[in-house]
C-alpha cells in the first residue's frame, strides 16, 4: 500500500506521533472553523510543502494519493454548484482538510496511531479491532496483487472470454485467504485465552524544535482565524 510505503520511509517517523497529531487536529479544528481563504490557502501551502520537503513524498504519489478524494470532492462540487452554492470555499476547504490529514498518516506508520489512541483512553478492544482489520486489508491487497500477477501470466485476461473465466477464481481464491486469515486470528485469541493483545510501542525521538514548530503553526492559524475568519 501506497501510504504504509511512505509512512515507514518518512525522515520523521520517529517523531513523536502525538506531536503530529495535535499539529494536524488543531489544523483541522481551525479550518471547520474559519471561512477565510487566507487560512484555506496558507495551511494548504504549507502542509503540502511539509509533505514535499519533509516527509518527502514524490509529487506523482502526492497526486496518486489525491486522485481518488478528488473524484469524491468533485461529484459534490457539482452538486453545490447546482443549487449555487459556494463551490470555491468548500474546495479550498476540503483541499487543505486532506493536506493536513496527509501530513498525520504519511509522517506517522498505521501502528503507531496506537500510541495515540492509548493515550486518548481509548478502550482495548477498539485498538485491537483497528490493528486487525488494518492487517487484513493489508494482507488481503497483498495477496490480491500476489493472484492477479500469476493469472496475468498465464494469459488470464487475453481477452474477454479468459477474463470472465478468471475474475471469479480471483474473487473465490481471495475469500478462500480471508477465511484462513479469519480462523487463524481466532486461534491466535484464543491462545492467549482471549484477554490480552499484543501493543508494542517504540521509543520515539526526544521533543525538539516540532514542538516550536508546531506552537509557531498553531499560533500563525489563530492569528489569520481571528484577523481574517
Amino acid at each position: 500500500m501506497l501510504i504504509d510505503k511512505i509512512s515507514y520511509s518518512s525522515p520523521i517517523r520517529d517523531i513523536n506521533p502525538g506531536i503530529k497529531f495535535l499539529l494536524s487536529m488543531i489544523t483541522l479544528i481551525f479550518l471547520l472553523y474559519s471561512k477565510s481563504y487566507i487560512v484555506f490557502l496558507f495551511n494548504f501551502l504549507l502542509f503540502n510543502i511539509l509533505l514535499l520537503f519533509t516527509v518527502k513524498v514524490r509529487i506523482y504519489d502526492l497526486l496518486k494519493l489525491n486522485f481518488i478524494p478528488a473524484l469524491f470532492i468533485g461529484t459534490t462540487a457539482i452538486s453545490l454548484w447546482l443549487i449555487k452554492k459556494d463551490v470555491s470555499l468548500f474546495l479550498m476547504r476540503t483541499f487543505s482538510s486532506l493536506s493536513a490529514v496527509y501530513f498525520l498518516i504519511c509522517s506517522t506508520p498505521v501502528v503507531d496511531l496506537d500510541y495515540i489512541f492509548f493515550k486518548l483512553k481509548f478502550p482495548k478492544i477498539f485498538r485491537e479491532m483497528f490493528m486487525l482489520i488494518y492487517r487484513y486489508i493489508f494482507l488481503l491487497s497483498e495477496n490480491k496483487e500476489r493472484l492477479l500477477d500469476s493469472q496475468n501470466v498465464r494469459l488470464g485476461y487475453s481477452n474477454y472470454r479468459n477474463g470472465m473465466k478468471s475474475f471469479p477464481m480471483l474473487v473465490t481464491a481471495i475469500l478462500k485467504k480471508t477465511w484462513y486469515y479469519g480462523i487463524n486470528s481466532v486461534k491466535a485469541v484464543e491462545s492467549r485465552l482471549g484477554k490480552e493483545f499484543l501493543f508494542v510501542h517504540r521509543k520515539y525521538r526526544k521533543p525538539g524544535k516540532e514542538i516550536i514548530f508546531t506552537g509557531a503553526v498553531i499560533i500563525i492559524n489563530l492569528w489569520l482565524v481571528i484577523v481574517y475568519g
